[in-house]
């Protein structure tokens, strides 16, 4: 006896919808409830502390010479910059410190300052390290 093409479709269709509505009907493992208020805060501290730990860093060249300007947020307006220069050391005399402030302000100014912002380097905080300089730098 031969069976009938549309008994076959028939059949495929049944066994579909039924596996369709056993799958549908298994529930999700239970979550635990957590309050909307406590998701909002939990999301606001990982975003602080991923942008307080985030340096960016830029290559910079200033007078034909190569400089690494790597800066992090600390405050609403401030960064900390760090210039180093790839190859070589940085000296600590002034004019080190005035080529470096120079160096730190016109790149944060260009990559992290809002439009019409200038950034100026915070009096007493060029600090030079190991053949590198730190200094924070505010955009106003």
């Amino acid at each position: 006896m031969m069976m009938n093409h549309s008994f076959l479709y028939a059949a495929g269709l049944l066994a579909t919808a039924l596996l369709l509505n056993a799958c549908a009907t298994q529930q999700a493992p239970e979550q635990p409830e957590v309050k909307r208020q406590d998701q909002k805060k939990a999301a606001s501290a990982r975003k602080k502390a991923g942008a307080a730990a985030r340096w960016r860093s830029e290559p910079v060249i200033y007078n034909g010479r190569r400089y690494e300007v790597a800066m992090r947020q600390t405050g609403r307006n401030a960064r900390l910059a760090r210039v180093s220069a790839p190859g070589r050391r940085l000296g600590a005399t002034r004019g080190d410190a005035r080529i470096v402030a120079q160096v730190a302000a016109s790149t944060v100014q260009h990559f992290t300052c809002r439009d019409g912002q200038k950034a100026h380097v915070r009096p007493g905080s060029l600090q030079p390290r190991n053949g590198h300089w730190l200094m924070l730098v505010d955009c106003r």
